[in-house]
C-alpha cells in the first residue's frame, strides 16, 4: 500500500499569509500540485498541526483540499492532532479523523483515537495532544 504522509500543514483561518509571511494554504496547494503525479494511493495520513490557529475554517480548508486530492487517487484521508490543534474544532470538522472508523476511542478530556483497515493494513491514529504544551 502506498501512503502519502503529511504533517504540520499549519493552515489558519485567513487562508493567506500571516504576520510573518507564512502561508500554509498556499504551501499545501503547491505541495499537492507537485505531487499530482502520484497515483494508486491507499491513504493520505496527516499527522498533527493540521491547523496553526485551531480554527474550524482551517480544518474545513484542509478537508476540502485533501479530500479532493485523495479522492482523485482513490484514497481516504486520515487526520490526527498535534500541539497547535484544537480538539473541539478538530472534532467538529474532522470527527475522529477517519471517514468510517472501525474502532474509536474518546476520552474524558476529549482525546481520541481511531482505527480503520485499508487494503488489509490497519491504520491507527492516536491523539497525544497536551493542551497548552509544545510537546
Amino acid at each position: 500500500m502506498r501512503i502519502l504522509h503529511l504533517s504540520d500543514t499549519h493552515l489558519d483561518r485567513s487562508g493567506g499569509p500571516d504576520a510573518d509571511g507564512a502561508d500554509g494554504t498556499a504551501a499545501l496547494r503547491r505541495l499537492l500540485a507537485e505531487l499530482g503525479h502520484l497515483r494508486d494511493l491507499g491513504a493520505v495520513v496527516v499527522t498533527g498541526d493540521v491547523a496553526d490557529d485551531g480554527s474550524r475554517e482551517a480544518y474545513a480548508r484542509a478537508r476540502e483540499l485533501l479530500a479532493d486530492y485523495a479522492g482523485r487517487r482513490g484514497a481516504n484521508v486520515f487526520y490526527t492532532t498535534g500541539n497547535h490543534d484544537d480538539r473541539t474544532a478538530f472534532a467538529d470538522v474532522l470527527g475522529i479523523g477517519h471517514i468510517q472508523p472501525e474502532t474509536t476511542y474518546e476520552g474524558a478530556a476529549g482525546e481520541r483515537a481511531g482505527a480503520s483497515t485499508v487494503d488489509g493494513w490497519r491504520l491507527i491514529t492516536l491523539d497525544t495532544l497536551v493542551p497548552g504544551k509544545g510537546y
